[in-house]
This record gives C-alpha cells, structure tokens and sequence, in this order.
C-alpha cells in the first residue's frame, strides 16, 4: 500500500511539474514580449535623443555625454535582454530534461510495480490474494 501511495504522489508531483512547466512556458513568452518592446523603445529613444543633439548645437557637448550615456544603456540593456534570453531558454530545457526524468521515473515505478505484483501472484498462488 505505501508502494502504491508512493506512485501516487510520484503522479501528482509529475502533475505539479507540468502545471508549473505550463506557467513558466506562458511567463517566459510574456517575458520575451516584455523585453522586445523594452528594446524598441531603447532604439527609439536613443534616435531621437541623437537628433536632439543635431538640433540643439549650442548645448552640443552636454547631448553628446548624454547620447553616448543612452548608447551605453542601450548596449547594456540589449546585452541584457540576450543574456535573459540564455537563461529562459536554459531554463526550458532543464524543465524539459526533468519532465522527462520524471516520465522515465514513473515508467520505470510503473513497470516495478507490475513486476512486483506478478512476483506475488506466483509466491502466494492464484487464490491466496
């Protein structure tokens, strides 16, 4: 009975797992939606920043640090953007990996759990059960 309530909770932990797995699927795209548009409007700023500095050359020295300082942070912030990407993507094949293990876990319990039942049968006989 323990070994059957151990599969038990082996399915439900299997179950959570993919719940979860589905949730991280929906959050890592809401991610990605997040940091295109957060590139975007980088671009954006940083363009309009530099024709700021075309206009207004009697302040061109003060633009000129603040347009490389948005350059940098647009560099920074795409750099960023990929390296989240990395992280997301890794993060779904280790999910990926441990969904799985945990299929081959639950097979392999499954099958452990046949064999043992027919070992029973033939150690108490046909009728002793």
């Amino acid at each position: 009975m323990a070994k059957a309530m151990g599969g038990d909770l082996m399915l439900q932990m299997l179950q959570e797992f993919r719940e979860m797995q589905e949730e991280s699927e929906v959050q890592y795209a809401r991610t990605q939606k997040a940091l295109r548009v957060l590139r975007m409007k980088c671009r954006v700023v940083y363009r309009k920043t530099r024709i700021f500095a075309d206009q207004v050359r009697a302040f061109s020295q003060e633009v000129d640090g603040f347009r490389d300082n948005m350059g940098q942070l647009t560099t920074h912030v795409s750099e960023l953007a990929r390296e989240v990407d990395g992280v997301k993507r890794t993060q779904t094949k280790m999910f990926g990996q441990m969904g799985r293990m945990l299929n081959h876990l639950a097979d392999a319990q499954t099958t452990d759990r046949k064999r043992i039942d027919v070992l029973e049968v033939r150690m108490d006989g046909p009728g002793e059960n």
